[in-house]
């Protein structure tokens, strides 16, 4: 078994590293919160429906005269229900000391008894943080870019070659649901152009282009979208850019809204317009054909309580347990749960894509 830290990058001898805490990390691009893009749904750990109440039909006509006696009009309300259809998922990691006993990483290391056990080892520590970069992007990748029937795209899906599409199937995210919806119904959409285009450079976003979009986007939107008070517009980074490039030249501190307490984002008219790089990256990176990338610009307006994420405790994305199997001499590192993503109202939104 490989060492899950490759030390063989780094050239630290006993005497320069004691403490391997003491290692500088990349920045590593975080996705916001759970919470501030998705309304989250606890306890949702079968197969559960759930009912809404939407709108009356019509009422009110011309009073009817005569003696016979009066009839009555019809009248009915629309109701609809989804689905939460939640699938398990694990992290399983197992590391023993063997694997990295000829690293740097020794140095940190326990002797005697517990030589095997390096649970609380400065080598476990960073193990941890890295796993926990490596879930927030797991919940995103799970709840956005999860399609059951992907695949890779030697195989007629729109996965990067050599990319395993076991970390792709789990569930139907929120980007086969959108999809399927806008192509349903195609008012729903705003098309980007550029997404289509054959190349790397030409599917680069002009500044003019993305605020025309994101104002299409915008207008196009179904009223209820629009006069929301949780409406908001995510996108990727690359249509935040373009957009604030056109800004340029004008009065941009204007434009800036506060998204979280000591975070402003910019915003068109009064919607805030919420950039999720991990869009970026993951598209980049999974979603790439060596020539172009599948629809790198994306921007959806929305309603946060519409985007509902079910699962059986959010706290298990964090809650990974750390333990020493002795008779193994494995240090194991173990988290699981259920989850599954809804759009509350496919009707209620707009795409540009």
């Amino acid at each position: 078994m490989a060492a899950v830290l490759d030390f063989s990058k780094f050239t630290f001898t006993a005497e320069e590293i004691r403490a391997v805490k003491e290692l500088l990390w990349d920045e590593v691009i975080q996705a916001p919160e759970v919470s501030l893009i998705h309304t989250i749904f606890e306890g949702i750990e079968y197969d559960k429906e759930i009912g809404f109440i939407g709108k009356g039909g019509l009422v009110g006509v011309a009073q009817q005269t005569g003696d016979g006696d009066p009839v009555a009009q019809a009248y009915a309300v629309s109701t609809r229900k989804i689905k939460w259809t939640p699938k398990g998922w694990e992290i399983l990691i197992h590391q023993k000391r063997v694997d990295i006993e000829a690293t740097a990483a020794v140095y940190s290391m326990k002797t005697g008894t517990s030589y095997n056990d390096f649970t609380s080892s400065d080598y476990m520590n960073i193990i941890l943080e890295a796993l926990a970069n490596s879930v927030k992007d797991f919940i995103i990748r799970l709840f956005w870019f999860n399609d059951t029937a992907e695949d890779n795209i030697a195989n007629g899906g729109k996965l990067t070659a050599g990319i395993d599409k076991k970390y792709f199937t789990m569930i139907d995210g929120f980007w086969k649901q959108l999809l399927l919806q806008v192509t349903a119904n195609t008012k729903q959409k705003v098309t980007v152009a550029e997404n289509a285009a054959a190349t790397y450079a030409l599917q680069e976003l002009t500044p003019a282009n993305a605020k025309a979009y994101l104002q299409s986007l915008r207008y196009k939107a179904p009223l209820q979208v629009r006069n929301s008070k949780t409406g908001m517009i995510i996108c990727t980074q690359s249509f935040y850019d373009a957009y604030e490039q056109s800004l340029q030249g004008t009065a941009i501190e204007s434009m800036y809204t506060n998204l979280t307490e000591g975070v402003k984002t910019l915003k068109i008219g009064r919607i805030p317009l919420m950039p999720i790089p991990t869009w970026d990256a993951m598209i980049e990176e999974f979603y790439n054909n060596g020539t172009k990338l599948n629809n790198p610009h994306r921007a959806l307006f929305i309603s946060k309580d519409l985007l509902a994420v079910g699962v059986d405790s959010i706290s298990a994305f964090g809650d990974m347990k750390v333990w020493y199997n002795d008779d193994q001499r494995k240090v194991k590192v173990e988290g699981m749960g259920k989850a599954d993503a809804k759009l509350l109202n496919p009707a209620l939104f707009q795409l540009a894509i």
